[in-house]
């Protein structure tokens, strides 16, 4: 198996629906169902930020902001962790993946970030337009990392 990758300055978007894990417990279909929605939702406005769907897995997704359904079906909350910094992306056979310390970041900002938020690093929000709105969280512990400064993203 051929493995060609290159390395890359990356923004990495890490989404959880929140209470996920207990629906695909309870009702492996509406899960299902909701994951595709969130697909169909996110996907587009990845790619038109020539962004790329990387994978889904079980509960984590990445993705953009979308905080409920459309068309007034039930409302579904997200937890959202964003990093930049550089990644290697490659394939292995037909998988593209990303890899590295940017992404371990990202995955857990979003895990020990809040619902309804987009907690994001201080390297993401140097990458914003200054019309941002960001608000200073406060410094979290990552796991393996220590302590770091994180933002809410409010507005773009």
């Amino acid at each position: 198996m051929e493995f060609q990758s290159k390395r890359k300055l990356a923004a990495i978007v890490f989404t959880d629906i929140v209470g996920f894990t207990k629906l695909t417990a309870d009702d492996q279909q509406k899960a299902s169902d909701l994951l595709d929605i969130q697909r169909n939702e996110i996907k587009p406005i990845v790619e038109s930020h020539d962004g790329q769907w990387i994978k889904e897995m079980m509960n984590f997704v990445n993705g953009m902001s979308v905080q409920q359904q459309a068309l007034g079906k039930d409302a579904w909350t997200l937890r959202i962790g964003i990093n930049t910094g550089p990644v290697i992306a490659g394939n292995t056979g037909n998988n593209f993946d990303i890899w590295g310390d940017a992404v371990n970041v990202a995955a857990r900002l979003e895990s020990s970030g809040q619902e309804g938020k987009i907690q994001i690093s201080e390297k993401t929000k140097q990458f914003l337009p200054e019309n941002a709105k960001v608000t200073f969280r406060e410094k979290v512990h990552l796991k393996n990392k220590g302590e770091m400064d994180t933002f809410f993203l409010e507005e773009i």
